[in-house]
């Protein structure tokens, strides 16, 4: 999911903020970027990126914010300890961590924290699945995007939210285990609505053999957050 400099400069934003915020005994660094469009009355609607494990910055994750900000969400990114701005720190909790950046991401300026859409890649849904009380605390998320999803059937009934499964054809986890079951199962639990893609010729992250995200991955994920921000969904 690597990007550079170039593409970085080219997301089209209306504002981007530099935030920097208390981890777990570590300092962390993020930043805010707002859409073009109007803002609503209550606020935007917010994207709060968790990632994936190893090295992953916040400007691994511009493909997906681009999609967000053209469907009017704004978007936190951060980066983890030990990468990118962030301090580094063998103590404290990286969960801790998560939590407290979302909890930062909420408290932004013009932000609609009552429609904060979750977007957890690869490692971030386990992480989701295993420690969803404690954001459903800081703020019930509206909804979950699951991205190479490590949630088995069993595991995805604790993301009680609206679901979006996505899994590129690539993926090492079985599809049938992590995509079908566990949307089946989901569905099974809860009335939100769970739905299940894979992405035919994409790798596990959702990109295009090193050409970006691939471009049915943008739709499937557009459509997504359009149809979250529709009336009936609201209610």
């Amino acid at each position: 999911m690597a990007s550079n400099q170039t593409v970085v400069s080219a997301l089209h934003v209306s504002a981007s903020k530099e935030v920097v915020f208390a981890g777990d005994e570590v300092t962390l660094g993020g930043q805010i970027d707002y859409p073009m469009t109007r803002r609503p009355s209550a606020g935007y609607p917010l994207i709060f990126v968790l990632h994936h494990a190893c090295c992953n910055t916040r400007d691994d994750y511009v493909d997906y914010a681009q999609i967000a900000l053209d469907k009017g969400f704004a978007v936190f990114r951060w980066d983890k300890r030990g990468t990118g701005r962030s301090g580094a720190g063998g103590r404290g909790s990286t969960t801790q961590d998560a939590v407290n950046a979302y909890e930062i991401a909420l408290a932004q300026p013009s932000i609609d924290r009552r429609h904060a859409v979750i977007l957890a890649v690869g490692a971030g849904s386990a992480l989701l699945g295993s420690s969803f009380g404690l954001f459903a605390r800081v703020q019930h998320p509206f909804g979950a995007l699951l991205v190479a999803n490590m949630l088995d059937p069993d595991e995805i009934l604790a993301v009680d939210t609206r679901t979006l499964i996505l899994m590129g054809e690539d993926d090492w986890n079985p599809a049938a285990i992590y995509g079908d079951a566990a949307a089946s199962a989901h569905n099974h639990t809860y009335k939100h609505g769970a739905a299940y893609r894979r992405i035919a010729g994409a790798d596990r992250l959702l990109m295009n053999q090193g050409m970006g995200m691939h471009a049915d991955a943008r739709k499937v994920i557009g459509s997504w957050l359009n149809g979250l921000m529709l009336p009936s969904a609201l209610t």
